[in-house]
């Protein structure tokens, strides 16, 4: 019988398999793309918890303690508003008197204001603002008795005038310590109540109703400054005799004129005297003497040009 004989030749060991090589191109585990992702968001997760951790000790020393106001919606009372506040300072402080400053910011102004609908009756407008400076004040709150002895937690009244800037309308209360900047609380809104001066927001119309109406007036002066003319006139009637007398005073002869002047006549404007007007004979004389004069002349001349 023929036994069976175990495949141990030359095909058995080919077809045996053999432990792969690495491959120099094969990529490495860490840059596969799921690591690759793994790994980025493990990254992320990192960045998130560092950030949260440095974010909770700076938050915490923002905001130091709580403020809760009784009444945010104070009215008015003689031009003042009381604010009511109880502060926890968020630990024992280390004085008795802490300095904290109030910032108010307005952001809604309460305008009372006469319209052409209302012209009468002032109508309620709130107008938003933007971009506003804070008024600030300043107080040193309490936290300790007559005793001296120091609380966490304290009562006080905050109040606000007029004549500070504060008027009717919307606010955003923010209290910070002035030693260190610290905020108190949370930012608050807070509504001041009450009545803001009237400002006329109606139209200007000009008409003639007035004018006509003054024309009216200055007749009926006039017609009562006439009256007193015409009572006077019973009065005047002495005056009308005293000027009857005197009329023949302006009948009177004037007085003696001064004698009358000769007018002038023309000529040259000299004067003669008596014995020259008398002789007729002088001014032929003086013509016959300035023609014999000229007939010399010219017989000169002629002697000389020959």
């Amino acid at each position: 019988m023929r036994t069976a004989r175990s495949r141990t030749g030359l095909l058995s060991q080919l077809g045996a398999r053999r432990p792969r090589a690495e491959r120099p191109h094969a990529r490495p585990a860490a840059t596969q793309p799921g690591a690759a992702r793994r790994l980025f968001l493990a990254r992320v997760v990192a960045a998130a918890l560092a950030l949260i951790g440095a974010w909770l000790p700076a938050s915490a020393a923002h905001a130091a303690g709580t403020v809760t106001i009784v009444d945010r919606s104070p009215k008015e009372d003689s031009g003042r508003w009381k604010l009511k506040m109880t502060m926890n300072y968020g630990g024992m402080p280390h004085l008795g008197h802490i300095p904290m400053l109030f910032s108010f910011t307005p952001t809604v102004h309460y305008e009372r204001a006469l319209t052409d609908k209302s012209p009468e009756t002032p109508v309620l407008v709130r107008i938003p603002l933007q971009n506003q400076q804070g008024i600030n004040e300043s107080m040193d709150v309490g936290f300790s008795d007559s005793s001296g002895k120091v609380f966490a937690i304290t009562k006080f009244d905050f109040v606000l005038r007029r004549d500070r800037g504060f008027e009717a309308g919307e606010y955003e209360l923010v209290i910070k310590r002035a030693s260190d900047g610290v905020q108190m609380g949370q930012k608050q809104k807070i509504t001041l109540q009450g009545d803001n001066p009237v400002i006329d927001r109606r139209a200007i119309v000009f008409s003639g109703e007035k004018k006509k109406k003054d024309d009216k007036a200055d007749k009926a002066e006039a017609e009562k400054s006439d009256e007193p003319a015409k009572e006077e006139a019973p009065e005047g009637e002495p005056a009308e005799g005293t000027a009857e007398a005197e009329a023949p005073v302006d009948d009177a002869p004037p007085a003696e004129a001064p004698p009358p002047v000769e007018p002038k006549q023309g000529g040259c404007g000299c004067r003669l005297s008596p014995d020259e007007a008398a002789t007729p004979l002088a001014l032929p004389l003086v013509a016959l003497g300035a023609a014999a004069a000229l007939a010399r002349r010219r017989g000169e001349r002629r002697a000389r040009r020959a």
